[in-house]
Order: C-alpha cells, then sequence, then structure tokens
C-alpha cells in the first residue's frame, strides 16, 4: 500500500507582482549601462552589464516559474513544470561563465592598451545600477517570501548591486586623475564575481537534476523522524530528492506493527505529517507488515 502526502500552492504570491516590477527596472537599467558602456569605452561597466543581463534572465525565470508551478500538475507532468526554473538557471550559468571568460580576455587586453574613460559617466550609471538593484533586492525581502526561487533572484540583484560599487570606484577614481587601465582592472573582480555566481547555480541545477539528497536535508534524520513512530518497526529503500529549488520529496517502505489496513493507514498519514513538519512536500511510503525479500541496505 502506497500513501502520498502533497503541498501544492496555485495562488500567485505578493512577491510576483514584485518580481515584474524588478524585471522591468532592471531591462531598463541593462539598455542604459550598455549604451553607457559604449558611449563612456568603459569595460567596468560592460562586465558589470554581462552580471545585469544574469539578472534579467533570473528575474525572468523567477516570473515564469511562478507562473508555471501555478498550473499545478497535469497527466503529462504528474509534478507540473516545476523543474522549467532549474533549467533556466542552468542556463543562466552557462552565460554567466561565457560573460566572464570574454571580460577577463578582454580586460588583459585593455590593461596594455587602455581607451579613454569618461570617468563621471562611469561613475553616474554605478550609482544608477546601485538604487536599482539594492532597492529591488530590498523590495523583494520586504515580501516576506523565503522561498528558494525568491531568494535567488535577491542575491542575484545583491550581487549586481556589488558589481555597481566596483563602477563606481573606477569611474570615480578615473574622473579624479587615475589611469584609464583602472577601468579595466576593475572588471577582473567583477569578472570573478560572475565565474562564483555562475560556478554556485551550475553546482545546484545540476544536483537537483541529478536528484542528489537536497542540500541541508539529512537522510539519516528524516529516517529517524520515521521511526521515531512508536508503531514502526523499521524504514528502508529511502530515497530523497528535489522536484525544484523548493519541493522536497520522499519514498520509503515502512514496516509497522499494526493488525489491520485501517491502522497501517493512520500510521502512514501520521508519520507524513511528521515528515511535512520537517520539510518534505511529497511523501510517498510503501506501508509493509514485514521486511522486503530483497531488503538491502540500499537508502537507510
Amino acid at each position: 500500500m502506497a500513501t502520498g502526502a502533497h503541498g501544492h500552492h496555485h495562488a500567485l504570491p505578493v512577491s510576483a507582482g514584485v518580481l515584474r516590477f524588478s524585471l522591468v527596472a532592471n531591462v531598463g537599467l541593462l539598455v542604459v549601462q550598455i549604451v553607457g558602456a559604449g558611449a563612456f569605452a568603459s569595460l567596468a561597466l560592460l562586465a558589470d552589464a554581462g552580471h545585469q543581463g544574469s539578472d534579467v534572465v533570473a528575474l525572468l525565470v523567477a516570473v515564469v516559474a511562478q507562473a508555471v508551478a501555478s498550473r499545478g500538475p497535469n497527466d503529462d507532468y504528474t509534478f507540473g513544470l516545476r523543474r522549467v526554473e532549474v533549467m533556466g538557471a542552468l542556463a543562466n550559468a552557462v552565460l554567466l561563465l561565457a560573460a566572464a571568460a570574454w571580460v577577463v580576455v578582454e580586460a588583459v587586453q585593455r590593461l596594455g592598451d587602455p581607451p579613454e574613460v569618461s570617468g563621471w559617466g562611469v561613475a553616474t550609471l554605478g550609482v544608477a545600477g546601485l538604487v536599482v538593484n539594492g532597492g529591488c533586492a530590498w523590495l523583494l525581502h520586504r515580501t516576506g517570501d523565503r522561498s528558494y526561487n525568491i531568494r535567488g533572484a535577491a542575491l542575484h540583484l545583491v550581487g549586481d548591486a556589488a558589481g555597481s560599487l566596483g563602477v563606481v570606484v573606477a569611474g570615480t577614481a578615473v574622473a579624479i586623475g587615475a589611469p584609464d587601465w583602472i577601468d579595466a582592472m576593475v572588471a577582473l573582480p567583477i569578472a570573478a564575481l560572475l565565474v562564483w555566481t555562475g560556478a554556485g547555480l551550475v553546482r545546484r541545477t545540476t544536483r537537483i537534476l541529478l536528484e542528489g539528497t537536497p542540500a541541508g536535508v539529512e537522510p539519516g534524520e528524516l529516517a529517524e523522524v520515521i521511526s521515531c513512530h512508536e508503531r514502526v518497526a523499521d524504514v528502508h529503500h529511502l530515497h530523497i530528492w528535489s522536484v525544484d529549488s523548493t519541493t522536497v520529496a520522499l519514498s520509503a517502505h515502512v514496516v509497522v506493527d499494526v493488525e489491520t489496513l485501517h491502522e497501517a493507514q493512520l500510521v502512514a498519514a501520521e508519520v507524513e505529517r511528521l515528515l511535512a513538519d520537517h520539510g518534505v512536500a511529497h511523501a510517498t511510503l510503501a506501508v509493509e507488515c514485514h521486511p522486503c525479500e530483497d531488503d538491502h541496505p540500499e537508502g537507510g
């Protein structure tokens, strides 16, 4: 007998409106940065525009992920299209790493032959980036939505605000008399920020796509949660994975000490509630009155 516990939320949260506003604001900022980078000959500003582009992709992915998740599952996709978010984030990570490689090559070339940089123009656009990205990150935090989807979008914005601060430093330094190669030098740590963000996204998304145990989840702890029920004699074939960045799923065979099917169903329902309290959104339990014949230490 198998039972399942599901946790689906189909209404769009308050953060959806803030996400859309942040997306529009960041698209506008991206256009201004690209135009400004060409007009002011600033590689630091162009590198920050590369990170800004990743912000736009991340926000777009977050908006789409919320909309898709709200549709719920169907016969073709019984978990819904929740992994659209993960696949979008992986594509975003690849773009980040490619942008970082280009910035490094361009920076090395400009260090030897730097173009004339318009310092105050660069600094002004850096301040604009600080305001837009910092403000949008603050608004997302204010919504109270702590899903990985929203937290990831907010972290992107915070990271780009840090890049914008570097642009302000580079532009101000050139404006007050520093050599033009300072701009290319500042682009290098911004490229390092792109690599750090992209590598982190690759690590997290591939873990989900390969159905690894979610970060921060201990299989032994969840096995203990199941075993602590007074009517549970054993738990084995325990598997834990992520459907998306927010939904933890679990399946297990649970040996119960009961006499009737009704009692077994009651025990399963109680165990599912215990697991839900520990962050498991979807639990499938195969309830048994005796261990499997092929029982082996596969998952606990």
